[in-house]
């Protein structure tokens, strides 16, 4: 673990502390374009550790997802109703955590180690995958003002159940 390329976000809850390492960013699942769900949709897992006052630290995890169509015109951030990273949290807290995304993971060596994982695997896998395969490579490359300003919406709820 290199705590130099840990970030911090202050909350009402205590301060969230993100590190760099694969441990603490995961790739959950990934699904293709569909007639109801145009997008690619990539679902992320984010763990931290939680430090309250008066206590030592509870780990915590949460998720979102990057929904994206093939050319990258359009590019929105999910938010599940259960596990959000943005849920409960104020509007400053939100905006705090949308830059952690956009400043700090897509350039941590763990977001890349994950991507570049999954890239290996779907061309592996077979043929039919090129169009996530694309899709991934181009998240490799993604700008923090890709990030920066991509819409935070709520996860549907028939979008949800493709989690399961």
């Amino acid at each position: 673990m290199n705590t130099v390329d840990a970030k911090m976000i202050k909350t009402h809850y205590g301060l969230e502390v993100y590190v760099d390492d694969v441990e603490h960013i995961n790739f959950k699942s990934l699904h293709a374009p569909k007639v109801n769900q145009p997008l690619y949709r990539i679902e992320f897992e984010i763990g931290y550790f939680l430090l309250k006052e008066h206590r030592y630290y509870e780990y915590e995890k949460n998720y979102f997802w990057l929904a994206v169509s093939e050319d990258f015109s359009k590019l929105i951030i999910q938010e599940p109703d259960m596990e959000s990273l943005f849920g409960a949290k104020s509007e400053d807290e939100r905006k705090a955590t949308k830059a952690l995304l956009s400043q700090w993971l897509i350039h941590t060596e763990a977001y890349k180690k994950q991507l570049n994982q999954h890239i290996n695997d779907c061309k592996k896998s077979n043929e039919t995958n090129k169009g996530i395969t694309a899709v991934l490579e181009k998240l490799l490359n993604i700008s923090a003002a890709d990030i920066e300003q991509a819409p935070i919406e709520k996860l549907a709820h028939d979008q949800f159940n493709l989690k399961k």
